[in-house]
């Protein structure tokens, strides 16, 4: 069940949302309720809540306010913004901060709805991103571990495919700051592209361009927390021509930009 968060200051509102929007049915619960942005920033740094909905004008503390501060937090919470102010500049601001989707009040029930399912569609792709990046690490050291230990046996076809994977990567390791593609490294190991496309598939279950992209992206990572290069010295440091595609990637990767990644790291090391 995905849990939701309510913040309104109009106990109509929220007693509407509670007995009106079919919560079990799109697999969601009403997991707390908050009558400003005080009282939802400290319910949701408590609950932990998948989606929060939420007005904007509030006492005490408005819901973008909320928001903004939730976001430094937590980056996998999703907002819906359910308001009766038309301001383009909160509508602005609603979309620079991500929020899902921006309903004006008076709403039908059938636009929340969608609303909900929406932010649960974005919290899935998310979550599979995750999990997809989590095996393929998982794998990383596995093959790390193999390629450490020198005796490796090759006399049958799994130990073959076992061992030339862990060269490729090891391989990728030693040169992803230079322009790598697939079939530099089938001819390193002397074998063919579509050969050491085939094992990397069975054996890691992601594709040459995702190894490299994770290798590199972990490099950077240490880069970002370890140095005082700029953002583009980096994207040319781990093998990326383009500053604005290496920050898609490191986003898609890591789930925060590589600016908002070095300062949450540089402020943690502060911090301690």
């Amino acid at each position: 069940m995905y849990k939701i968060l309510l913040i309104d200051d109009e106990t109509i509102i929220i007693e509407g949302l509670k007995k009106l929007v079919p919560w079990e049915e799109i697999e969601c619960e009403v997991a707390g309720v908050a009558e400003d942005g005080l009282e939802g920033l400290e319910l949701a740094q408590k609950l932990k809540p998948d989606i929060i909905i939420s007005d904007i004008q509030m006492p005490r503390l408005s819901g973008l306010q909320m928001i903004k501060k939730l976001k430094e937090k937590s980056r996998y919470t999703k907002f819906i913004i359910l308001t009766g102010y038309r301001e383009f500049e909160y509508a602005r601001e609603a979309i620079t901060l991500g929020v899902t989707r921006f309903l004006l009040k008076p709403t039908n029930l059938e636009d929340i709805k969608n609303a909900i399912l929406e932010a649960i569609n974005v919290i899935d792709d998310e979550r599979t991103k995750v999990k997809d990046i989590e095996n393929l690490r998982k794998k990383l050291n596995k093959f790390n571990a193999l390629n450490d230990n020198d005796n490796n046996n090759t006399d049958n076809e799994a130990d073959k495919v076992t061992f030339l994977t862990g060269q490729a990567i090891k391989y990728i390791k030693d040169n992803y700051e230079n322009k790598l593609d697939l079939q530099t490294v089938a001819d390193h190991l002397y074998i063919s592209s579509w050969y050491l496309c085939k094992i990397l598939k069975k054996e890691v279950g992601n594709s040459f361009v995702e190894l490299l992209n994770e290798v590199r992206i972990q490099e950077a990572k240490n880069l970002l927390t370890s140095t005082n290069y700029k953002v583009y010295e980096i994207t040319e440091m781990v093998g990326y021509s383009d500053t604005p595609y290496f920050s898609k990637t490191f986003k898609k990767h890591v789930g925060i930009t590589p600016n908002q990644y070095r300062n949450k790291n540089w402020n943690n090391k502060e911090a301690n």
